[in-house]
């Protein structure tokens, strides 16, 4: 199986989560191993992906380099006091350059336990970012609704108990301007990790439901540049 090395690096980093395991000789040639399988797993997923999205989005990815889409096992501690200094899992943003705020992409996340998933969605850190959302959804309900629909998944993503300064409850939108972040993903369970090509036509064919939700939220962030320096993890589990 394919994902095996994948899978098993994860399962192992989990239960030793510490710099000494981690940098030991035959556990980081493991790892130089598990991550040359993810990285022909990318390689794979962002041809076919570029056949089902956009052209904007197609072809930032049929030149990208699958390396640079990878987020680093190693955590970023500067914001995580108290969490272990691993990631384990592989993950990566497939947009062509993950920093970079548009084109947005699609996020793949490797990682057993059933946590495996392929999806995308529009996740604000500012509250310039989360107005034009906002706006967007509201001012262009009936096309975010029908995205949506046609998406087939649920849409997840932190979100406020009360409506936000200006906007009133009689909006169609109410319940959407909420959110904080508008996730959608579709899950993998281990079982379902079988071969490359099996998995990457199951994203393929999530991606080409997602499609117009992406593009819905594309359009809702244009003119927003992102500072380089500010690069989501996007990982669920956090």
């Amino acid at each position: 199986m394919e994902f095996d090395a994948m899978l098993r690096y994860c399962t192992l980093l989990e239960r030793n989560n510490n710099r000494t395991w981690f940098h030991d000789r035959e556990n980081h040639a493991f790892y130089i191993s598990a991550k040359e399988d993810f990285t022909a797993l990318l390689l794979d997923l962002k041809f076919r992906l570029s056949e089902v999205v956009s052209p904007e989005l197609a072809e930032r990815l049929m030149y990208a380099d699958p390396k640079k889409m990878q987020y680093r096992v190693p955590r970023d501690m500067r914001g995580a006091q108290g969490k272990p200094p691993y990631n384990p899992r592989w993950a990566a943003d497939i947009s062509g350059d993950r920093h970079a705020l548009l084109p947005l992409g699609y996020y793949l996340h490797i990682q057993p336990g059933d946590r495996s998933m392929f999806g995308t969605g529009a996740w604000c850190w500012e509250p310039e970012m989360l107005l034009r959302v906002r706006r967007f959804i509201s001012e262009n309900y009936e096309r975010f609704s029908a995205a949506l629909a046609d998406c087939g998944e649920p849409l997840f993503g932190d979100r406020l108990k009360k409506l936000p300064r200006g906007f009133t409850p009689e909006d169609p939108a109410a319940e959407f301007l909420k959110y904080k972040s508008w996730l959608v993903a579709r899950r993998f369970t281990d079982a379902e990790l079988r071969s490359f090509d099996g998995f990457v036509g199951d994203c393929v064919e999530a991606a080409a439901r997602m499609e117009p939700l992406r593009v819905f939220f594309n359009d809702a962030l244009r003119g927003v540049h992102r500072n380089p320096m500010e690069v989501s993890d996007w990982d669920y589990d956090r």
